[in-house]
């Protein structure tokens, strides 16, 4: 009786033994983190289009607007959920104003593995209504043909400006200005981030690389500005990033001065309306 029990003891001790290291096996298996497949919950798809070679779907960080826009794609092999991530992607902005057409500043995207997208940006100059937008994205991949999806878009302008234009003082140089941050102020310390194109056809837009700029806020209906802030300076591609800091909330006009390399003026009233509450 004693060895009969010694032998049952054994085979359970045994049989615990095994669930416990397949327990363990499992959970081992489990601590990958799967694809986040919800990095873009919160932009705006704007499109879905297959492709001989892909599922296509468009997204912007909200609904298309005159400014800096943030634009992602994600590419799956047609009918499935394969994400394609070795790609070349590239962006083709488009405006038919009917007796003419032109594109816009972008820049092409890459694929980033935190967002599980492709992620580039497109600077819309004008609204919807003055005529018809499109956005098309390229695709190439090694050994395929060449593949276009492009989407009808709507862009709409913004209550407070996010983008202006203007010629310079010195000669017919036309500039774009995009205001990139802040997109949600507070009190406080703001990173000021701009965009800054210079129109060489209505097909090219390249970034400016070689101004100066100046900012100056002020709060019109309290009749002050701001201390500590810090003049934007260019960091590449056509970025210029600085501080401005807004010491009470509610409507602030953001001054800006911009020169040449220079220093000769080429824009002196240049400036973004921000309110916030």
């Amino acid at each position: 009786m004693k060895t009969l029990n010694k032998w049952a003891l054994m085979a359970l001790a045994i049989g615990m033994a095994f669930q416990f290291s397949s327990c363990d096996k499992e959970d081992d298996t489990t601590t990958d983190p799967p694809k986040n497949n919800d990095a873009l919950s919160s932009y705006v798809m704007a499109g879905e289009q297959s492709t001989a070679n892909a599922d296509v779907k468009l997204y912007f960080a909200e609904n298309a607007f005159v400014g800096y826009n943030n634009v992602a794609v994600r590419l799956m092999e047609p009918g499935t959920n394969d994400m394609i991530e070795n790609a070349t992607v590239k962006f083709l902005p488009m405006m038919d104003m009917g007796t003419m057409m032109h594109s816009a500043p972008f820049s092409n995207p890459s694929f980033k593995v935190d967002m599980d997208a492709y992620m580039g940006s497109s600077t819309f100059i004008m609204p919807s209504g003055m005529g018809t937008w499109t956005f098309s994205v390229i695709i190439e991949q090694t050994g395929k043909t060449p593949d276009t999806a492009t989407f009808s878009i709507e862009v709409m302008a913004k209550s407070e400006a996010k983008l202006f234009n203007f010629k310079s003082a010195l000669n017919d140089d036309t500039y774009f200005v995009a205001l990139k941050e802040p997109m949600a102020p507070e009190v406080g310390l703001n990173d000021f981030e701009v965009m800054v194109y210079k129109r060489e056809t209505m097909m090219s837009f390249p970034p400016a690389t070689d101004l100066k700029i100046e900012i100056d806020p002020e709060m019109p209906s309290m009749g002050h500005g701001s201390p500590n802030n810090e003049n934007p300076i260019h960091m590449g591609d056509g970025l210029y990033r600085g501080k401005v800091n807004f010491t009470m909330t509610g409507y602030w006009k953001v001054n800006m001065k911009i020169m040449d390399a220079q220093d000769s003026v080429i824009k002196s009233d240049g400036y973004f309306d921000i309110t916030f509450q």
